[in-house]
């Protein structure tokens, strides 16, 4: 990056750590931003040239640069939401909001936006296009980038490309790690009601008992991947609740069964919910029940398109060099509602390395004591300003 860009970021680099902190402070869940985003909002008001838009999902914040301009658009996300998890760190910006915590780094990505956004702001003259803003409120749940999508966030002005970030506590402070095809897994949950009859424990020959019953559905489930599925293909089934009974002496007349199916194809995710209802259904009627079962569709696979993500790479060798960027990262079953955004554009996720060289690990995300590296905030602004000056350089 030139160094009037380089000088730029040094310049806006406290305000942005004094952000990130305040955010880190004072962390809100899902679809509750609304004090992060009104402060996103008072530091995109003293931009020039950004034209910030009225909400469409109530705590979304978006501003355009260069809204006028003829030529390409590039949508830079970031991810706002905190996660209901107890902080259990030592900062002295730890979270003032008891059960709530920045524990998966949004906090960082919406600072790393934001110094984005200064620093782009101080040349827009220079970029032969538009660039979008967008501070994405219920990534954690809710599908907040699924809602703007939706709403038409991609379509006014028409976006030609999306990129986001997110950190990765496993990789090297400085590293950027990105790759085309399938990034992170689809979520779907699933939910499972076993329906028998209720009765007294001493005499379970007189009830058909939903416990028995959706145990063996628990175990049936685990053969769907291990003996249904490709072995080369990647899928998850996973149970993590089992409701059911009031007693200890009472069999109770329904037990309820939830959990996730996580892929990487949505052939393989089709399948998987083809099989969880045959599989239900089936063994319940074996043992004179029966079971209904609901799925919710919620998090499509993160693809990253291979033009797009040819962008952040050349970007990254041109700032870093190439031995700080790897390319052949390992897919993950986590899931990521930047996908949505994939589906209507050309879209990539890249990954921010936050462990510093003399620690052997750092914690990880959503756990109590993690915590985004300041140090990575401005190799995540230079990125989000090399590929906007490249991306909108390319298509105009």
């Amino acid at each position: 990056m030139s160094d009037p860009v380089s000088s730029q970021i040094k310049r806006v680099l406290p305000e942005v750590i004094a952000i990130r902190h305040d955010l880190h402070a004072h962390p809100e869940l899902s679809q509750k931003e609304h004090r992060t985003s009104a402060r996103i909002r008072e530091a995109l008001a003293k931009l020039p040239g950004m034209n910030v838009l009225p909400p469409l999902i109530e705590t979304d914040v978006v501003a355009i640069l260069n809204a006028d301009r003829p030529g390409p658009c590039l949508a830079l996300r970031a991810d706002i939401d905190g996660l209901p998890i107890h902080e259990q760190s030592d900062v002295p910006y730890k979270s003032t909001t008891p059960g709530v915590m920045h524990a998966c780094g949004h906090d960082g990505h919406t600072a790393i936006l934001l110094g984005a956004a200064m620093v782009l702001a101080q040349r827009a003259d220079a970029l032969p296009g538009k660039v979008m803003f967008i501070f994405q409120p219920a990534e954690e749940e809710g599908g907040g980038g699924g809602l703007l999508c939706e709403r038409g966030i991609l379509e006014s002005p028409k976006v030609d490309g999306a990129v986001a970030l997110h950190c990765w506590p496993t990789h090297r402070l400085g590293i950027i790690s990105v790759n085309a095809g399938p990034v992170m897994a689809a979520n779907n949950s699933f939910e499972i009601t076993v329906n028998g009859q209720g009765g007294h424990g001493a005499l379970p020959h007189r009830t058909v008992d939903p416990i028995v019953v959706a145990a063996h559905v628990v175990i049936a489930l685990q053969s769907i991947v291990s003996r249904t599925v490709d072995p080369l293909e990647t899928a998850v089934v996973t149970v993590g609740q089992i409701e059911g009974g009031s007693a200890v002496n009472i069999i109770p007349d329904t037990c309820r069964l939830r959990g996730t199916l996580r892929y990487a194809q949505p052939e393989v995710g089709e399948h998987l919910m083809g099989q969880v209802h045959a599989i239900a259904e089936q063994t319940a009627q074996a043992h004179g029940a029966k079971a209904e079962v609901k799925i919710e569709i919620c998090y499509p696979p993160t693809i990253n398109d291979a033009n797009m993500t040819q962008v952040i790479q050349d970007a990254a060798r041109e700032l870093f060099g190439p031995e700080k960027l790897v390319t052949n990262d390992r897919f993950t079953m986590g899931a990521e509602d930047f996908a949505f955004y994939g589906q209507r554009v050309p879209a990539a996720l890249f990954r921010l390395g936050l462990c510093p060289k003399d620690q052997p690990t750092y914690p990880g995300i959503h756990h109590p004591t993690f915590d985004f590296n300041d140090d990575a905030l401005p190799v995540g602004i230079a990125m989000f300003c090399e590929i906007a000056t490249r991306f909108l350089a390319e298509q105009g």
